[in-house]
């Protein structure tokens, strides 16, 4: 290995580091990161966890906020090829209104449930200081298309005319309580609850006429 360096995204990667590595050490955070939080897991405890020296995990991230930065970007690329691919069949079989707002609401809510560890480790980044302006101006270019895709939505009058900020409080929102309070043992998450539970996100963000509306 040599002393040279690329840039890869918001951290720094030495040239002849192995990919596998490195996803081990990501893995690793995502695990602990979740089981602990986000403040109580230690570079050490992620070295150990991944079976990597701990110095052999310095040369893939420079420090612990480099770390969930990068694991951030990569959380959220999975989810973003997750519902990609729901929303692409929806597409192609002409769902619109409601119809389409479920392809898309039930593809977000499935993979938050599914991956309760990714779910977790969102939800903790966000509600901290931890990610730098770099991997936030990465979050807004993933999100450039479906920010246009809800504009062009809102226009057609397929929306409310809502701020997005509360467009996606009132779509998300509930799929992180939900998420939260499986993971507490509080409630099953049925079919039913999540029908139950689309029809209020229909009523606030659907115009009247598409709150009932099938098609």
């Amino acid at each position: 290995m040599t002393d040279a360096t690329i840039e890869h995204g918001p951290t720094t990667t030495h040239i002849g580091a192995s990919p596998d590595k490195r996803q081990a050490i990501l893995a690793a955070a995502l695990r602990l990161i979740a089981r602990l939080g986000l403040h109580a897991a230690p570079m050490s405890a992620v070295a150990r966890d991944a079976g990597v020296a701990a110095g052999t995990l310095y040369l893939y991230f420079p420090s612990k906020e480099a770390m969930i930065n990068a694991l951030y970007l990569e959380v959220l690329e999975d989810r973003d090829r997750s519902m990609a691919a729901d929303a692409e069949g929806a597409r192609k079989e002409g769902a619109i209104g409601r119809a389409g707002l479920w392809a898309f609401w039930h593809g977000l809510a499935r993979w938050h449930l599914d991956h309760p560890d990714a779910s977790s480790f969102l939800w903790q980044c966000k509600s901290s200081a931890i990610l730098t302006e770099e991997t936030r101006d990465g979050e807004r270019r993933m999100n450039a298309e479906g920010l246009a895709n809800f504009e062009q939505a809102v226009a057609a009058g397929r929306l409310r005319d809502l701020p997005l900020q509360v467009f996606w409080a009132l779509v998300a929102g509930p799929i992180f309580l939900l998420a939260q309070m499986r993971d507490a043992g509080e409630m099953e998450i049925t079919d039913d609850v999540l029908r139950t539970t689309f029809d209020g996100v229909c009523r606030s963000v659907l115009p009247e006429r598409d709150v009932t509306t099938q098609g």
